[in-house]
């Protein structure tokens, strides 16, 4: 499974420094420090451990957020306002939003 996220190609930034923060620690877990120090100096950018790591937190980031952005619209007061013309959008909703995030799609995915 970890190929699959590794083809996919590139991370962001952040990731990269997100995933080389925790493979340094598992290396000093590990009692590497000659690895650790490696990772902490800049020298293990090839290291395939830190691009598999970078690549699933880029994974987990974008669930997380098509979470967030289900709970702000689930959060609105306007979400539940049933003085809305033409009722409230939760009626029509459903649970749809949390539907299609939970399945891995955009929170207003439509099948059509």
């Amino acid at each position: 499974m970890i190929d699959k996220f590794i083809a996919r190609g590139a991370t962001g930034q952040k990731e990269l420094n997100l995933a080389a923060d925790l493979v340094s620690s598992i290396y000093d877990a590990i009692n590497r420090p000659d690895l650790s120090g490696m990772i902490r100096n800049g020298k293990a950018d090839d290291f395939p451990e830190i691009k598999a790591a970078a690549v699933l937190l880029e994974a987990e980031k974008s669930r997380l957020e098509r979470y967030e952005v289900a709970l702000r619209q689930y959060a609105d007061p306007s979400f539940w306002d049933e003085a809305s013309p033409g009722g409230a959008l939760a009626h029509y909703d459903g649970g749809e939003m949390a539907q299609n995030v939970l399945a891995g799609h955009p929170a207003f995915y439509h099948r059509d």
